[in-house]
């Protein structure tokens, strides 16, 4: 038994330095895979500082777009709106226009209806005046056409009566006596006849009323 545990000692006494040696070894190869990760990490730690600056920059360029097409939309709502209150300060104006002409239209068709009535009217009073312009024209032609008879017939009888008077004024006292003449009365029978004469000439050219 002591020899055993002798023996045994000796072996782990001999393979002391082995171990330590192969220990060693280990540690190295542990410290190189932890110096290599490390180098890794710091490589993937820059790498990722790098995205991340990168994707921060991107992140920017995207804020910065979307609010560049935020304020877009506000400037197209904005002028959306204001295009939207013209176009109904437009329709207002549009229907006020309409009921405007449609006011003239209605305005224009009375008046045109007023001025056709007048028109008719008009063309009955001058209907009526020409109607009676030709009434007077014939009467004032007949007026005339007596007028110059009554004028023929008034110089006639003037003559008749010039005539009587120089008969009167050229008679003799002959003629005189044998007008009183009881006997024959032939001088009073002439003149009787040529008063007859006169009187038929006097009613022929007598002017009637």
């Amino acid at each position: 038994m002591k020899h055993v545990i002798t023996g045994s000692l000796l072996l782990s006494l001999l393979a002391a330095p082995c171990w330590a040696q192969e220990a060693g070894t280990r540690e190295r190869e542990a410290l190189r895979r932890a110096q290599s990760a490390l180098r890794d990490a710091q490589r993937q730690q820059t790498t990722l500082q790098a995205e991340k600056a990168t994707l921060e920059r991107e992140r920017a360029q995207l804020a910065a777009a979307a609010e560049a097409a935020s304020a877009k939309q506000r400037s197209s709502a904005g002028r959306l709106e204001a295009r939207e209150q013209e176009l109904h300060a437009l329709r207002s104006e549009l229907a006020a226009l309409r009921q405007r002409l449609q006011q003239t239209e209605q305005s224009a068709q009375a008046r045109e209806q007023g001025l056709q009535q007048e028109l008719l009217a008009q063309r009955r009073l001058v209907a009526e005046r020409g109607q009676t312009v030709q009434a007077l024209s014939q009467l004032l032609e007949r007026s005339t056409s007596a007028l110059v008879d009554s004028e023929a017939k008034n110089r006639q009888l003037y003559a008749i009566g010039e005539d009587l008077v120089q008969r009167y004024l050229s008679r003799s006292p002959t003629d005189v006596t044998s007008l009183s003449e009881p006997l024959l009365g032939l001088a009073a029978i002439r003149f009787e006849n040529v008063a007859e004469e006169l009187r038929a000439q006097l009613a022929q050219h007598r002017v009637l009323r």
